[in-house]
């Protein structure tokens, strides 16, 4: 490697992690699985140990969010009187996880439940007016949005002239003032005082569930938590209300492999306490309550086990998803609430069908899009759009395209009057911050610093472009190179069967905790073959130091003429096991590679 740590190869740039100055001395830990830690911020015994076994009783009192007291005394009432309550949720995995989260519970809790969910693309995203009259003429007095609402200013006032409580349990960005609803309970809200900020729509909800089930008449508080003013007549009631339907304490934990689908398909860090929920959301996965998610299992052919994010992020999320990306999102609700054999079987087939449909409609798109990104190589901010594009995979291709030009991307689909749209960003780019910017010219926004949907008049089209390409001038935007970091240079000796159990124990893997990359340079090849459907990967076998390993590269078998027995290689790789005939062994997964 280079002195400064960073090897070109074609766009994407390899650069070692710079190891912290702070290296503490814990010799129970061997040194190549101290810096991996050292390189994530743990320092502290207690830290690295709280990292690698995650504990359930970490996870914060729900009750400190400032609202959550009078939300469980209103929900509390709602299922004492057998008033209706109506879930209004949005349509993405996030939130239809959270939606099957807080009908689950309210329905063991014997409420009366109903779910609304708006039709992507008649009603868009968010609460809508028309949709909360629909709600109030069905009798229900009481609305908990998830996944929304938090920027619902008019449709909250609209709920307080209809006689209607509305309970916001939401995650996205605040972008003006507040909504006027009976209770808003948000991490980001900059009224309340939430210890962790990154809790995704089904976080959010899940807290609420717990507060729900808290049946501890004592309910302890810490010093500078909420108040606990009417906490123990609550907590009594709660107690009545659960010991009334029969339900065992810790029944909500049945809800974590919900949880865990949700935050994980919603790309949130997985630190803090929503490492716990996913941690322990893939344990109750392995032995899932919910029919839905057991059909879901079987059509996608899942059988890795013990299940990891990959399971939730790439086999379950993307079929969740395809219901509000093709069709309506309903359909993925009606299948994670499920309780017939039969109908939960055909969802999930055809929740598969849709993905299919999902992935070949993305292909078209993107092709599309890059002919159109092609005239604009030099601006910062890339803005394409089709009047056939479905709105449901707009998003989806602006991920794509943030990948291959390191730089904001935003898709629309454009009709005669409207333009629906999605975007992605990149680096420290606030993306909310530069729609706001605009939103002189926009019917409506919304999202996270990295994500974010909008409409506009079709007409603005290029004056919007045009508004956000001098934004991105005025504020101090980082757009690098598309960057694989690594963790560390690795020696074959440290390719042990004992590092590898504590990778493992390094896992859930995903957004602020990205599976240990390494790279190992001069490695010789000493076989290689294609396999897979149009030979479209590389098999191998690699001597290190002397030291034989195999690898697999996926998507590489381009390369295959090239790697000659006898050349050698640079690689950037993950460490993987491969079982084979009762076997297992240690392999590279390859993620790039320089001859």
């Amino acid at each position: 490697m280079s002195k400064s740590g960073e090897r070109q190869f074609e766009m994407k740039k390899w650069k070692l992690k710079n190891l912290p100055q702070q290296q503490p001395n814990l010799p129970e830990y061997p040194a190549f699985v101290l810096k991996l830690l050292n390189l994530r911020s743990l320092f502290e015994a207690e830290e690295i140990r709280g990292f690698l076994e995650p504990e359930y009783y970490k996870l914060h009192d729900p009750f400190l969010f400032r609202e959550m007291e009078k939300t469980v005394e209103r929900v509390k009432l709602a299922i004492t009187n057998q008033e209706k309550i109506t879930i209004y949720a949005d349509y993405d995995a996030d939130a239809i996880t959270a939606a099957s989260v807080v009908f689950l519970a309210l329905k063991k809790l014997g409420a009366v439940i109903d779910c609304y969910i708006p039709d992507r693309f008649a009603e868009g995203y968010g609460v809508n007016s028309d949709a909360v009259k629909k709600i109030a003429e069905s009798g229900s007095k009481l609305i908990i949005t998830v996944d929304c609402g938090t920027n619902s200013v008019a449709e909250a006032k609209l709920c307080q002239e209809l006689g209607i409580d509305l309970i916001v349990t939401d995650h996205h960005e605040v972008t003006g003032e507040l909504p006027g609803a009976y209770a808003l309970i948000n991490p980001k809200n900059p009224t309340d005082n939430y210890p962790f900020r990154f809790l995704t729509g089904v976080g959010v909800a899940y807290k609420l569930v717990q507060a729900l089930f808290s049946t501890d008449p004592n309910h302890p508080r810490k010093e500078g938590q909420a108040s606990n003013r009417g906490s123990q007549q609550d907590s009594r009631s709660t107690q009545r209300i659960l010991s009334g339907n029969g339900v065992a304490p810790g029944w909500e934990k049945w809800l974590l492999d919900l949880v865990a689908i949700g935050t994980v398909a919603d790309c949130q860090s997985l630190t803090g306490e929503n490492r716990i929920l996913v941690s322990f959301g893939l344990k109750v996965l392995a032995k899932t309550r919910w029919l839905g998610i057991r059909k879901l299992l079987d059509v996608s052919q899942v059988s890795k086990i013990p299940f990891d994010t990959f399971t939730l992020g790439f086999i379950l999320a993307p079929r969740i998803n395809a219901a509000g990306r093709i069709k309506h999102a309903d359909l993925a609700f009606k299948l994670l609430v499920s309780e017939d054999e039969a109908e939960a079987g055909r969802l999930a087939l055809e929740l598969n069908d849709l993905n299919k449909q999902r992935q070949t409609l993305t292909e078209q798109v993107l092709s599309e899009a890059r002919e159109q990104l092609s005239l604009m190589p030099d601006k910062k901010i890339l803005l394409a759009y089709g009047a056939d594009w479905p709105k449901g995979v707009v998003g989806l291709v602006a991920g794509k395209l943030v990948e291959e030009y390191g730089r904001p991307v935003l898709i629309l689909r454009k009709e005669e009057l409207l333009a629906t749209g999605s975007g992605r960003s990149i680096g420290n780019f606030d993306l909310v911050a530069a729609l706001n910017s605009s939103k002189d010219l926009l019917v409506r926004f919304g999202g996270h610093t990295q994500a974010a949907g909008f409409t506009l008049a079709s007409e603005h089209i290029p004056s919007f472009h045009q508004k956000l390409l001098e934004y991105v001038e005025t504020v101090s935007a980082e757009f690098e190179p598309p960057v694989l970091e690594v963790d560390c240079e690795l020696a074959a000796e440290d390719i042990t069967a004992e590092n590898y159990a504590y990778i493992k124990k390094m896992a859930p893997f995903g957004v602020d905790n990205p599976k240990p990359k390494f790279v190992s340079c001069g490695m010789e090849v000493v076989e290689c073959r294609t396999v897979g459907n149009g030979s479209k990967h590389l098999k191998m076998r690699l001597k290190l130091a002397g030291k034989f390993i195999g690898a697999i590269a996926f998507g590489q078998g381009f390369l295959s003429d090239k790697l000659v027995s006898g050349t050698k290689i640079d690689a950037v790789y993950e460490l993987e096991e491969n079982s084979w005939k009762g076997n297992t062994n240690l392999e590279l997964k390859i993620v790039d590679i320089k001859l």
